[in-house]
């Protein structure tokens, strides 16, 4: 049984071959953002301790999007697995016998993967090495993360791929016609819309009594001013997805536009796991943004210290941002692609019945990028609804600093529009057999 497993997924490259290619992506950079977060732990100086904290912020920021694209990569194995688990079931395969085989497919997967990625990382360690930093350039010395933490950087990957793939199957049942029908995705509760509502209120409370004053109260402020409403936003999230996609279904003129109303509510979470990393990055850096645009109007007299520790800080938040987008672009690309190869029947019968392939393309557009822009404008509305003080007079005093932030958003939303473009080949693939 083993072998038969085994030889199948080796002889069909389109089952492997995307996975492995997601996790390579998504290792590349999470071991550069690691590699970056250690060289800002290990600066010297005065300042070293407020880059410490920077870092640490900006590594938990990115973590979330990271831990979607890696997840995104182990549901686009589990999905692509289901023909062949079922075809053993019927042979006589247990259900625990299908899950090892299952999770030992993801680790072996997700093992090559992680390698490839490491490649990547030291490919790219002597371009990304010119960004500068603390008054000087990161070097590839100061990505090179160890041979050590390079080893338990990985390990810790393939834990979060496997960990991911075992949720995944969590809702299936493994039996021989369970395999070959999917679960109802779990609905969207009024629920989350409660306790999102409790987390924002409870965030300006806290903001408002605790105010400012030691290193330990600054902590406090920041947990309660940016970590609860961020934990509001990732739940009020699906629930304006659907929200937004009820009121487009109704108002759809067209079929393309019905079907992609139709194919979010399907599971607004779903799509929410796509796109959602993009919400906390922007939500954290349209506040950022404008704080430091605020903070360089007062930085006339400033001496040349003052001066590259605000460029830095300016800089850090707008290259935030942009792997933020980036990583959402590879998880919506891979996710889309695996859909448009999980419903090749779909695709198939809509295009014998007239759509053209201009038409389908559409569908997956609107759906994604409708989405994507309900939640930019959560993001950036709890951010004013957060920091309406900051924002009104950073977009007054400072419109340069705040048309930067919308630029890095509008360039965030067409690299993911990439992503989403990025599965055309293999629609034009399936329509046409």
């Amino acid at each position: 049984m083993n072998r038969l497993f085994l030889s199948r997924l080796l002889s069909q490259r389109q089952v492997w071959g995307l996975p492995v290619a997601a996790f390579a992506i998504t290792s590349g950079i999470a071991y550069m953002v690691i590699g970056g977060a250690g060289w800002f732990f290990r600066l010297e100086g005065e300042l070293a301790g407020l880059y410490l904290m920077l870092a640490a912020i900006a590594l938990v920021l990115l973590a979330v999007p990271m831990v979607l694209l890696m997840a995104s990569s182990a549901r686009l194995m589990a999905r692509r697995r289901d023909e062949r688990l079922s075809s053993l079931r019927l042979l006589g395969a247990s259900s625990r016998q299908l899950r090892g085989l299952a999770l030992s497919e993801a680790a072996v997967l997700a093992a090559v993967g992680v390698g490839m990625g490491a490649v990547v990382y030291l490919a790219l360690m002597p371009l990304v090495g010119l960004l500068p930093f603390a008054g000087s350039r990161i070097g590839t010395e100061g990505l090179w993360m160890g041979p050590l933490a390079l080893g338990a950087t990985a390990a810790g990957l393939l834990a979060v791929a496997v960990a991911s793939a075992a949720a995944g199957m969590r809702r299936i049942e493994i039996t021989p016609l369970g395999v070959r029908t999917r679960t109802l995705p779990a609905r969207v509760h009024w629920i989350r819309l409660l306790i999102a509502a409790v987390g924002f209120v409870l965030a300006q409370v806290i903001a408002q009594v605790v105010g400012v004053g030691s290193m330990a109260v600054l902590v406090a402020m920041v947990l309660a001013i940016i970590a609860v409403p961020l934990v509001a936003v990732h739940l009020l999230g699906p629930w304006v997805l659907k929200l937004v996609a009820q009121l487009q279904l109704r108002r759809a003129r067209t079929a393309e536009r019905l079907i992609a109303a139709r194919s979010v509510l399907e599971s607004p979470q779903q799509m929410w796991q796509q796109i959602g990393g993009v919400a906390i990055t922007t939500y954290v850096g349209v506040i950022a943004g404008a704080g430091m645009g605020l903070a360089s109007l007062g930085m006339t007299g400033a001496d040349a210290e003052e001066l590259v520790l605000l460029g830095d800080i300016q800089r850090g938040v707008l290259l935030t941002l942009g792997v933020s987008f980036v990583m959402t672009a590879c998880a919506v690309g891979i996710s889309q692609t695996a859909q448009v190869l999980d419903r090749r029947d779909l695709y198939s019968s809509l295009a014998k019945v007239g759509l053209e392939l201009s038409q389908l393309s559409a569908i997956r557009r609107l759906a994604v990028m409708r989405s994507l822009i309900a939640v930019v404008a959560i993001a950036v509305i709890a951010a004013a609804l957060s920091a309406l003080p900051l924002l009104g007079a950073a977009v007054l005093l400072a419109p340069a600093s705040t048309a930067t932030v919308a630029g890095v958003l509008v360039a965030g939303v067409l690299v993911v529009l990439l992503g989403v473009l990025a599965s055309r080949p293999t629609l034009r693939r399936v329509i046409a057999v």
